[in-house]
């Protein structure tokens, strides 16, 4: 009897994923006769699920935090833009294939509103491991200019340095705002769960009015940051399309079918 093939998100908390019902639609949308969920991995248990790989017939698997990067000693194989966090896991062979679809999902989130890294002057907020993958892929794609901004101004002056691009302390936001295109903010402040937010939002009305202001947080869907940029009238855009979208380039890896903007909408009606 053939067993049904597995697939999985891994990570702590992974309660509020929404990874299994974006792939089980898929799954239904090809007719594949797959299976997705969702299972509590932390760094203590992960080479015990690592181990249960060919027993369960697990052949992929995604991985959030705090895994993307203690996953990496176990890989076989890494892929170039992976190196500081790994999302997608390829299973073949009995042998382990890393790669990251974050940086590929924002930009296709991006243009999916009619915006594009491609003569941006970009300002991100943040200086964690998607904040390297963003700027590495914008700097690739033809950004204008490329500015950091991070509370600990260390941690956005050693990606800064990599990617060739401008940093600073996030207090002097406001200087950055007049000629900023692409506003990204790459953190967890305001996201639900979290009683963080920004301290203000006054560096909104800084910006101009072609600006466009990008949230990484999906949940809630309308953030303040968002909000705020909303009642300007800026284009603005959460974190879903890049959570859907990064799901589609890992579901390529698995199956080597990129799903289309119509199934796109199907998955989005779904969630």
């Amino acid at each position: 009897m053939v067993t049904r093939k597995k697939y999985c998100v891994i990570g702590s908390p992974i309660s509020h994923s929404l990874s299994p019902a974006i792939h089980n639609t898929l799954y239904e949308i090809y007719g594949l006769d797959c299976l997705y969920d969702k299972r509590q991995v932390t760094p203590t248990t992960l080479s015990s699920f690592l181990q249960s790989l060919s027993q369960e017939n697990i052949n992929g698997f995604n991985i959030t935090m705090p895994l993307k990067q203690e996953i990496i000693p176990h890989l076989s194989f890494l892929s170039p833009e992976a190196t500081d966090g790994v999302n997608t896991v390829v299973v073949k062979d009995d042998k382990l294939y890393g790669y990251s679809t974050d940086a590929q999902g924002f930009h296709a989130s991006l243009q999916q509103i009619g915006a594009d890294y491609k003569g941006a002057d970009i300002v991100m907020i943040g200086a964690g491991a998607v904040t390297k993958l963003l700027c590495d892929d914008a700097v690739k794609k033809g950004a204008e200019s490329i500015v950091l901004l991070n509370r600990t101004i260390e941690k956005a002056k050693k990606i800064a340095m990599e990617c060739h691009a401008g940093f600073d302390s996030f207090s002097n936001i406001e200087h950055y705002m007049d000629r900023c295109t692409l506003l990204i903010n790459t953190t967890p402040l305001g996201m639900s769960g979290t009683t963080e937010n920004f301290p203000n939002f006054n560096f909104i009305s800084l910006l101009p009015e072609n600006a466009c202001v990008c949230d990484l947080i999906y949940s809630p869907p309308l953030t303040e940051l968002l909000s705020h940029a909303d009642a300007r009238g800026l284009k603005t855009m959460n974190g879903l399309g890049m959570l859907i979208w990064q799901a589609f380039f890992a579901f390529e890896k698995w199956f080597g079918i990129l799903p289309t903007e119509k199934d796109y909408q199907t998955v989005l009606n779904r969630l």
